[in-house]
């Protein structure tokens, strides 16, 4: 099996002033061909296990992380109380009812005389006398956005005054809807930073998915290039062994293709620790203890690149940029930072007033009470007021520096990345001309030593196969480095859960 990093691109992207036109990868992989009657490789660069071999794309790989990963999870369950916060606040000028039933027990002696008392309360609690008393009492009270608050209560059972009730509006401190509803529009404005804090989350471990996926390519294509290289120096040992053989070539001339051997074979087991280990990463971050292979898939892997190549190629940075504050969520919980701190300073200005507030009370039963009447108050010689007032003015202040350096960093950021994805797929073209030059000279070289003529000494041959695997590791590299930096500037940009949003599964639980 030979493992790809990307498919043909037989095309050419056309990125600011400079043209692309990127070779097909075909020319430079699949690597050498096996020799004939080989085994064919293995998922696991040829190392048969017990685990269950699991060919994994990645948007598979990003739903596997949006349903298992445990950071995210998390988060779920958090946004529940997030929301009940949300429904509580919004209660704010619902009316409150606070029913209250009591019955309580009075004993009492009189010294000296004997008293015979039989009623109920007396038989139960065995006392010379005891008094029984009771109340059912309802209250209720109710805040508008004008900040009138409306308080009744109400006891059917008692004689006399049956209903009070007491209604206060403010006139000063406390006066109007900015003020009132300014606690409730801080709630709203909170859900909306906790939905972007969700979001950014999201897009952070769904990049991480991604990278993680680069990783499993990268280690799954290294084990193939190595398994390849192995297989051609050992074609080599045995060529060079029969030459010894048939004296046409010294013994001492075996010593330097054992010892690249050697290295080769230290170089697969190497490479197959690297496939372990980025499939453990991968297992770690869906949350599963399961025994998986997971296998990238060669066709997937081709579109994965070609859609990321002809991404780039449709990229501007100024629209980026334009999109990255539309879309960035540090940002757009900046802005609604910088609005709660208004509304911090309006109440902060609001308690600096004076408490004058218009009161009626007044009670309803037998006889008639009522009363209107006119309530000041403030505290003097509290500094509290006014060192909040300036802290929230200071403030709301350094939130606005905030978000201007903040909206200098995100164009930097964001045309940074959109310079180096443009940089990195020139890198994959030059890797590519190298891998494939690289091959033709091996080749060349190797059939020229067979022939036994060229002036290609074996030193030589080993040499140009070591630089074959060299450019193919860089070439790989140079690929991996690409599909990170589209995705780094997809992060950077804010647009990862779009780019992707027509193949993973977002539910409810994620708004």
């Amino acid at each position: 099996m030979t493992v790809l990093i990307c498919g043909g691109l037989g095309m050419g992207f056309t990125l600011g002033l400079v043209t692309l036109s990127l070779p097909a990868f075909a020319e430079s992989l699949p690597l050498a061909e096996p020799a004939a009657g080989a085994e064919p490789a293995v998922p696991n660069g040829g190392v048969t296990t017990d685990s269950d071999t699991v060919t994994l794309t990645l948007p598979e790989l990003l739903n596997l992380t949006l349903e298992g990963n445990r950071e995210l999870r998390n988060q779920a369950l958090e946004r529940i109380v997030q929301r009940q916060q949300l429904a509580a606040a919004e209660q704010t000028f619902s009316p409150r009812f606070t029913p209250t039933i009591r019955a309580d027990a009075a004993r009492s002696q009189f010294g000296g005389e004997e008293i015979i008392d039989e009623t109920l309360g007396s038989v139960l609690l065995g006392g010379d006398r005891t008094d029984l008393d009771q109340e059912v009492r309802l209250d209720t009270t109710l805040t508008t956005p004008l900040g009138t608050r409306f308080e009744v209560g109400l006891t059917p059972f008692e004689d006399g005054q049956a209903l009070q009730f007491r209604v206060s509006q403010p006139l000063l401190r406390g006066f109007g809807r900015a003020v009132n509803e300014a606690p409730l529009n801080q709630a709203r404005l909170g859900e909306t930073r906790n939905q972007l804090a969700l979001r950014s989350t999201l897009i952070d471990t769904l990049t991480t998915a991604i990278f993680r996926y680069n990783d499993l390519i990268n280690a799954q294509a290294q084990v193939e290039i190595q398994a390849q290289a192995l297989e051609r120096r050992q074609q080599q040992l045995e060529i060079l062994q029969a030459l010894v053989e048939a004296g046409r070539r010294a013994p001492i001339d075996l010593f330097d293709p054992e010892r690249s051997l050697a290295d080769a074979q230290r170089n697969l087991v190497d490479a197959r620790n690297q496939l372990d280990q980025a499939n453990s990463a991968l297992l770690n971050l869906i949350g599963t203890d399961a025994d998986l292979r997971f296998v990238a898939s060669v066709d997937a892997i081709a579109q994965l690149f070609t859609a990321a190549a002809a991404q780039v190629g449709t990229y501007k940075s100024e629209e980026l940029v334009a999109q990255a504050l539309a879309q960035r969520s540090d940002y757009r919980q900046a802005q609604l930072q910088r609005q709660q701190q208004e509304l911090d300073l309006l109440l902060a200005q609001d308690n600096l007033r004076w408490q004058l507030n218009a009161v009626a009370d007044g009670t309803l039963g037998d006889s008639d009470r009522s009363a209107v009447g006119l309530v000041a108050t403030r505290t003097f010689g509290d500094p509290a007021p006014e060192t909040n007032r300036v802290a929230s003015d200071i403030a709301l202040q350094q939130q606005d520096n905030t978000l201007a350096q903040l909206q200098d960093q995100i164009r930097n950021d964001v045309v940074a990345g959109f310079n180096e994805a443009r940089a990195s797929l020139l890198q994959v073209e030059a890797a590519e001309r190298a891998t494939l030059n690289a091959r033709r000279q091996l080749e060349a070289d190797q059939a020229q030593f067979r022939l036994g003529r060229g002036g290609v000494n074996l030193f030589q041959l080993i040499n140009q196969e070591e630089s074959l695997v060299n450019a193919q590791t860089n070439e790989l590299a140079a690929r991996i480095a690409f599909l990170n930096t589209v995705a780094q500037l997809e992060q950077t940009v804010g647009i990862t859960l779009e780019r992707w949003a027509g193949e993973i599964e977002l539910g409810r639980e994620w708004e």
